[in-house]
């Protein structure tokens, strides 16, 4: 038992020595990833025919992140994956409409990294993280209210209590879920890297808390849990 907390003391007074020593660095990345969801809330739509669905509006994220380096093997930082999806002349009840759909998982990653080689390192990640699922429609003024009703009516749910809408207005949703990744990161020169993660991600998402003006309403089925994610990205470091 002794031996164990002796053990433990040196561990720690190491880690404290790294924290106050080490010196605090930035890296900045962006890149791309994929992933293969099913939006069968938008595919499978029997009133709305939505974009057809391809590569591009469905298996591809957008990311980019920042990462604080707070001692010699350890960084935390803040990551953002977007999947977007544009359609134009959508028809609705009596008009045409512009449709966008965004969901976009936010990460609070900490990772861990190894470096068995200057210019190679291993890293581990796990993040919470924090979904959220925007839908918007444009269209003509005289025609919103009546057209929300109807998108709203085409997820299942009751659109009766959605009152005159804003020119701004929009679904929304959000949700909880975690991830863990391991990364391969080569760089190129001491400040410039690339990055390259596979894992997975699992999201707690009910289609049944969306809102639109604050009302909750009923979206679209989306299943995106266990799901593989694989990024690439470019890193800069700021020291």
């Amino acid at each position: 038992m002794k031996s164990q907390i002796y053990v433990l003391m040196i561990i720690l007074v190491s880690v404290g020595g790294n924290i106050a020593n080490g010196q605090p660095k930035l890296s900045f990345d962006l890149g791309m990833g994929l992933y293969e969801p099913t939006l069968s809330g938008f595919d499978d739509n029997q009133k709305i025919q939505f974009p057809t669905s391809n590569i591009l509006n469905r298996n591809l994220l957008f990311n980019w992140g920042v990462y604080y380096e707070f001692f010699n093997n350890a960084r935390i930082g803040y990551v953002s994956y977007t999947s977007y999806e544009i359609g134009k002349n959508l028809a609705l009840t009596n008009s045409k409409a512009v449709f966008r759909r965004s969901i976009t998982y936010r990460m609070f990653p900490i990772e861990t990294f190894f470096r068995w080689k200057p210019r190679f390192e291993l890293n581990f990640t796990l993040a919470p993280v924090w979904g959220r699922g925007r839908i918007e429609i444009d269209t003509t003024p005289g025609d919103k209210t009546e057209d929300w009703n109807f998108v709203v009516s085409s997820f299942g749910g009751d659109s009766s209590s959605i009152g005159d809408m804003g020119s701004t207005d929009a679904m929304r949703s959000d949700w909880l879920g975690y991830s863990s990744m391991l990364g391969l990161r080569i760089y190129l020169s001491s400040r410039l890297a690339i990055d390259l993660k596979g894992g997975f991600m699992n999201n707690f998402y009910n289609e049944n808390r969306w809102r639109i003006q604050r009302q909750k309403v009923k979206g679209p089925k989306m299943s995106i849990t266990d799901l593989p994610v694989f990024t690439i990205k470019f890193v800069y470091a700021y020291r």
